[in-house]
């Protein structure tokens, strides 16, 4: 089987670093990560509702797409073949995601996965995973015959490396087409040394032509090229959603150190 090697360094704790950073950035404005041109003059761009705050019965919104409540840890019994697989992961959500024209879809998404379960992760996949900081999940088109699913090795930085890890793609099961998703590890204003540890949002690329991205830095924010497919509109939401609403797995591990 043929690997698509996406490499992935040592963990290094620079959570408190990016911290501070981000901090004495935003003391002065608000913190915004970098967009390409075409996103600029030709995609619409979406601030998000309801990201901070109580998760039981949280609903993120951001424009015309919205969420269901979210359910973490699949409060309800799941179909989505890949997810299935993975059960044991500690991190588990499931929500619907309403778009324009009553479009919708059904997401589950995974993280935090056991030891045991990378080796299977990487088998389905076919990248190289050296570490739990993955994401992964499943989408379900409601209408349509198209299915996906998407995973982001290096999910939340974590790297000494100056090379950008942070890689993953999003996939279709009948049609096989690609979406490649890049971290974006800047924030403008700010220099690229002090912001090359950490993640700050995430960039869709279709045929190498950024399509979409979504930011994760304090209330989120969306954009979505405007002349693509409404589904694969959808589709961007759908993904752009799970990104803003997992918890950072060093902020996870830090807060189960402090209850214990």
């Amino acid at each position: 089987m043929k690997t698509n090697t996406i490499k992935t360094p040592r963990i290094a704790k620079s959570a408190f670093l990016a911290a501070t950073i981000t901090l004495g950035f935003t003391a002065c404005r608000t913190a915004e990560i970098p967009v390409k041109d075409e996103l600029k003059t030709q995609a619409t761009a979406y601030p998000v509702k309801d990201r901070q705050g109580f998760q039981i019965g949280q609903v993120l919104t951001f424009g015309e797409y919205h969420t269901s409540k979210v359910n973490r840890g699949w409060t309800r019994s799941y179909s989505i073949p890949f997810v299935a697989q993975f059960s044991g992961a500690r991190e588990k959500m499931s929500y619907q995601q309403f778009g324009p024209a009553g479009r919708t879809a059904h997401v589950a998404v995974v993280s935090r996965f056991r030891e045991t379960e990378l080796s299977p992760l990487r088998d389905y996949f076919s990248i190289s995973i050296k570490n739990r900081n993955v994401f992964a999940g499943g989408i379900e088109l409601n209408g349509s015959k198209e299915n996906w699913e998407f995973v982001v090795n290096n999910v939340d930085g974590w790297g000494n490396s100056l090379k950008n890890n942070t890689l993953g793609f999003i996939r279709s099961k009948v049609d096989h087409l690609q979406i490649d998703i890049v971290g974006i590890r800047e924030l403008e204003g700010a220099s690229k040394m002090m912001t090359m540890m950490d993640v700050y949002g995430y960039e869709f690329q279709l045929d190498g032509k950024v399509i979409g991205a979504v930011s994760t830095v304090n209330n989120g924010k969306v954009w979505i090229k405007d002349n693509i497919h409404p589904e694969l509109k959808l589709v961007l939401a759908s993904v752009s959603s799970g990104l803003m609403l997992r918890n950072n797995m060093m902020e996870a591990r830090d807060e189960l150190t402090l209850n214990r």
